[in-house]
């Protein structure tokens, strides 16, 4: 009886606020207000039948079967994903191993700092990187489950161009994979100018294994291209994204031969087997020559959208002094007698330029009435980069791949900051200040020190901590320290002043150790007994 009265209160309250809802929206049964019958729509056909005619159509091209997994397959999802492939030469096809690509909802895996929900796809079985020392060779270890391309629900909500980006992108790690891993090869890392970095646990002993990575060079102004929704640093966080990057590149960008010939060649002949996307310039002319000549031209012709794409593949790298050409080039045009469409769009345009010119040509066109900010930042790119989120947002993000190593003497840091490039164009200084404690010391550090940089930068930062360090100081070894550093954005004329997030590191001197490997490392791909294919190295 107790159940029975408790479920006739839940359907008098239901009733109740029901009814109260419907009286405050005067939503009366039989009146103007009250909803229409929603017509029945009905599949023309049998829905499951159909998709599954695509499903095995793209089985049939490509060579993978399309698996549901938590998440069903829709037929505009595998109308999208066939055209993705259909760019794709049959190098990706039937690749080894590989047999399915994977429909869930979002990744079961931590990723970190990014949002499960704004994930869109990723490449699996995970590795891990191991210096073996008794067999005294460089590995990769792959874990023990079958190579997989999984595809969540955010994919389908990109625009068709970032749709076909990620899922090559995805494929390119795919292939690096199945194929031996031709991004850990001495070739690819030869021309991508990455080096090994041995890491010591803080507990290592001589002769004992270790994991590594491949560092980028800050001396090196560009990585593999990025794509714009990704940051400016994507590249240089590790090899295999440079190579699916690169990748991505080689399909979608007209300007990476120019850019980056050797890791061109490389994909042409490694992986691409000759097929060419875009031709070459009958001039032979230098990635400068031939990309100011192609922006003088938009622009004489006033083709404002070939404009901004030209822009957007600058962009897409660090091109300091051809992005302030660029910034110099769009004022002389909005100079002219004011034009609403032209200004709007090359005011867009210009927030793909980090040159402080962009930014200085954007307000002129405000002060003088051609353009609102408010029209200005509704545009994404230029809201992204605009003041207000600069200021709530990208001037708190910590500095990410922290990594300190002893080369030649020197005790070293070295760090990405993706938001140098955007806090130089707003006409910011950036501070790094670093501190070092020893664990269980105190509060007090055993060494800091701090660096001033005023004139931007490709966002990879190596510090010596000896050379910036407020005074003399020795780190103690075998003993575990922790490092913190942060950011500081300062303003020289308005004296606004940001600090971002701290980030921290633990590590210990060892020195006895070798924190920089081989330029050969010669790389050995150890795969799971699971997987279905074999590689000899």
């Amino acid at each position: 009886m107790k159940k029975t009265a408790n479920i006739l209160v839940l359907l008098c309250l239901i009733f109740v606020f029901c009814g109260a809802k419907a009286q405050d929206e005067e939503m009366i049964p039989g009146s103007e207000n009250w909803p229409k019958k929603r017509p029945y729509y009905e599949y023309p056909g049998d829905y499951g039948e159909e998709v599954q005619k695509l499903m095995d159509k793209f089985k049939g091209e490509f060579g993978y079967e399309l698996v549901e997994f938590g998440e069903a397959w829709r037929t505009e999802q595998i109308e999208q994903l066939h055209a993705a492939f259909s760019e794709l030469p049959p190098t990706f096809h039937q690749l080894p191993g590989m047999k399915g690509l994977y429909r869930l909802s979002r990744i079961m895996v931590g990723p970190g700092q990014v949002p499960q929900n704004e994930i869109p796809a990723a490449m699996l079985p995970a590795f891990i990187t191991i210096h073996n020392a008794e067999a005294k060779t460089y590995q990769v270890l792959v874990n023990n489950e079958d190579p997989r391309v999984e595809f969540y629900t955010p994919l389908f909500y990109e625009d068709t161009d970032n749709f076909k980006n990620i899922v090559q992108h995805e494929m390119a790690h795919a292939f690096d994979m199945t194929q031996g891993f031709l991004s850990f090869s001495d070739e690819w890392v030869a021309l991508s100018k990455f080096r090994l970095l041995n890491m010591p646990p803080l507990d290592a002993k001589p002769d004992s294994n270790f994991i590594y990575t491949f560092l980028n060079d800050p001396k090196v102004d560009n990585y593999a291209p990025i794509s714009h929704r990704h940051l400016p640093t994507y590249s240089r966080q590790n090899i295999q994204e440079d190579f699916a990057n690169s990748v991505a590149a080689y399909i979608h960008y007209p300007y990476f031969q120019y850019t980056h010939p050797a890791r061109y060649q490389f994909l042409k002949d490694r992986v691409f087997a000759g097929k060419v996307y875009f031709p070459a310039d009958a001039n032979g002319r230098s990635f400068d020559k031939l990309i100011l000549a192609d922006f003088k031209q938009a622009l004489n012709k006033k083709d404002w959208q070939q404009t901004t794409k030209i822009i957007q593949e600058v962009s897409r790298g660090y091109y300091p002094k051809l992005e302030a050409e660029m910034a110099r080039g769009l004022a002389e045009v909005t100079a002219g007698e004011a034009s609403e469409k032209r200004d709007y769009e090359l005011a867009f345009a210009s927030c793909y330029l980090q040159a402080p010119e962009a930014l200085e040509l954007r307000k002129n066109l405000i002060r003088q009435k051609q353009i609102e900010a408010g029209k200005v930042l509704k545009n994404e790119r230029c809201f992204r980069i605009g003041r207000d989120n600069f200021q709530r947002n990208l001037a708190k993000w910590a500095p990410a791949n922290v990594v300190f190593f002893r080369e030649e003497g020197r005790d070293l840091l070295q760090f990405l900051d993706p938001v140098l490039g955007v806090a130089h164009a707003r006409g910011y200084n950036t501070k790094y200040i670093w501190r070092i404690f020893a664990e269980g010391a105190g509060t007090k550090p055993i060494a800091e020190g701090n660096v001033m940089v005023a004139e931007g930068g490709n966002g990879s930062v190596q510090l010596d901590l000896k050379k910036t360090a407020e005074k003399n100081f020795v780190l103690p070894e075998g003993r575990k320290l922790i490092l913190e550093l942060g950011v500081n954005r300062l303003h020289p004329r308005n004296f606004k002043m940001f600090d971002s997030e701290i980030t921290k590191i633990g590590f210990v001197v060892h020195p006895w150790f070798q924190y920089i490997g081989p330029e050969q490392p010669k790389v050995h791909v150890v795969y799971p007994l699971r997987a279905s294919y074999k590689h000899q190295n």
